[in-house]
């Protein structure tokens, strides 16, 4: 790093001198994993409280203008962040040039979109939404200001501030607001000013961090090299969007807002906990990957282990979420939601495809592979579409169904890229993914099995759950002490840093 670029402010533990990258990335991963694991709660109370008092089309309306949004993060934006983090050599000017050059872009973005809030809004053929995007876009620009300093944050391996900035805003921002709005009965924009508080505590937060080093600057030839790599991040960024969002656009186009409600409901429920391994992935392998992108052997021992981990925890968890899916539906979203539970079961299936695709992005970004990686995305958009609109002739879980095919051919394609990156074997990676699905498919009937017995005899879903959560993990625990070589080297990386963690506190304790 320069020695232009202050030190960053009160380093963490994690952040300290002396400590190895695993150390650094082991930490961070566990206070990440743990702010993001606490958001997952509360976010399935929200929820479960939100369903309660409204309607699904005030859900659908929501989804259809933050797909607008979306696309304006992505247009005004433009990777500036990423290149931040990924920059081997990092000087105050590259700093106050990303900042000042997000914060014009993301207000011109704002500014265009709130005009033009109609003519977006009419795509979707909906009533409320047009509203919805020009309250949306006037908090958007304060986010453009931000997301400079949480990159900053994400590069110096912050990650318990970074946790506990993130759950903060959550509680204090959107669970706060909306809640309150919505007992007071204001629907869809209950919703919305929810949405709006979280940004703008979140984004003030990021800057009050990071505030030694924020200013504004501009330096042409700084913008070039920053542009140069983020351009091939946008472009891979702007196919996820297409691919994360053309499914809810088909939907609420083709079958109204009501049925959008229930799909995205179903969506989002099934990404609360990969989004929690996705998000943690993103902010904490994507420095540490970045830091180690010329040390093959290296990055090669941890992309092999990286994928191990994912399909540890991913696989058997995708199969107690197909296999108890409607018992989740029932408690958290409540008995008028059951038209979301066939979507969330078909693509809790696809969770596997759904993380361990975006591993392989994240893994491109750091070794600076964006522009081949940009391609593989646009394709993979590509059959998102197809996909939808092909299954859409049978609802929703038509539409799963068919993103769920594009998800795999995702992760296939996206799988030999990461292969080729690292110079990983095929028949590791083809292993590792076999060891798993041993163990899902016992996870899963195990499950299952005594969901339908219980199912018989009218049990209340809140017993049918937790049955079926004790078999799982007995079936899990039964493994380790019978075949414990299906969970790997990282079962065994697992248990290792485990016990490290538990002696140290041990000691400390005495």
């Amino acid at each position: 790093m320069s020695s232009d670029q202050p030190p960053p402010p009160d380093p963490e533990p994690a952040a300290k001198p002396g400590r190895s990258l695993t150390q650094k990335t082991v930490s961070g991963f566990i206070w990440s994993a743990g702010g993001n694991a606490a958001q997952v709660v509360l976010r399935m109370l929200v929820l479960a409280v939100l369903a309660r008092l409204l309607e699904p089309s005030s859900f659908g309306i929501v989804s259809a203008a933050l797909i607008v949004i979306s696309l304006l993060e992505v247009t005004g934006q433009v990777g500036t962040s990423q290149a931040i983090i990924q920059r081997p050599d990092l000087e105050a000017r590259d700093i106050h040039t990303a900042i000042g050059f997000t914060a014009l872009t993301s207000c011109l973005m704002g500014a265009l979109i709130f005009i033009f809030a109609a003519d977006t809004a009419a795509l979707f053929d909906m009533q409320g939404v047009e509203p919805a995007v020009q309250l949306l876009a006037l908090a958007f620009p304060i986010k453009g200001f931000s997301v400079v300093s949480e990159a900053l944050l994400q590069r110096w391996m912050q990650f318990r501030r970074l946790a506990g900035i993130t759950l903060a805003s959550y509680i204090f921002g959107y669970a706060l607001v909306a809640l309150t709005l919505a007992y007071l009965g204001w629907g869809v924009l209950a919703l919305v000013y929810g949405q709006i508080a979280q940004t703008v505590l979140l984004s003030l937060c990021h800057i009050v961090f990071t505030r030694h080093v924020f200013g504004f600057g501009f330096h042409w030839q700084v913008l070039k090299s920053l542009l140069v790599f983020s351009g091939g991040v946008s472009l891979a960024r702007f196919a996820n969007f297409f691919a994360m969002n053309a499914d809810n656009f088909i939907v609420g186009r083709m079958l109204g807002a009501e049925a959008l409600g229930f799909y995205s409901r179903a969506f989002n429920f099934m990404t609360m906990p990969v989004g929690l391994l996705g998000n943690v992935l993103d902010m904490v392998l994507y420095p540490a990957m970045s830091s180690i992108q010329t040390e093959e052997e290296k990055l090669r021992r941890a992309y092999l282990l990286v994928v191990g981990l994912i399909a540890l925890t991913v696989m058997p968890l995708s199969a107690l979420m197909v296999a108890l899916g409607p018992e989740m539906i029932l408690i958290v979203l409540g008995p008028n939601w059951t038209e979301a539970i066939l979507p969330f079961q078909i693509l809790s299936s696809c969770l596997l495809f759904r993380v361990g695709y975006k591993a392989n992005t994240i893994l491109a970004r750091a070794k600076g592979a964006v522009y081949r990686s940009a391609w593989r995305q646009w394709l993979f958009a590509a059959l998102v579409v197809l996909g939808a609109w092909a299954g859409h002739f049978q609802g929703t879980s038509g539409v799963a169904a068919g993103v769920g095919v594009a998800l795999a051919a995702q992760f296939l394609m996206m799988l030999d890229f990461g292969r080729r990156l690292t110079s990983a074997s095929l028949g590791d990676l083809a292993r590792i993914h076999a060891r798993h699905l041993t163990v899902a498919l016992l996870t899963g009937g195990s499950a299952y099995g005594c969901a339908v017995l219980l199912r018989a005899y009218d049990t209340p879903s809140i017993a049918v759950l937790f049955a079926g959560a004790v078999s799982a993990a007995a079936a899990m625990l039964a493994v380790q002490l019978l075949a414990p070589k299906l969970y790997g080297e990282e079962g065994e990386w697992i248990l290792t840093i485990a016990i490290e963690r538990i002696s140290k506190k041990d000691t400390n304790l005495r």
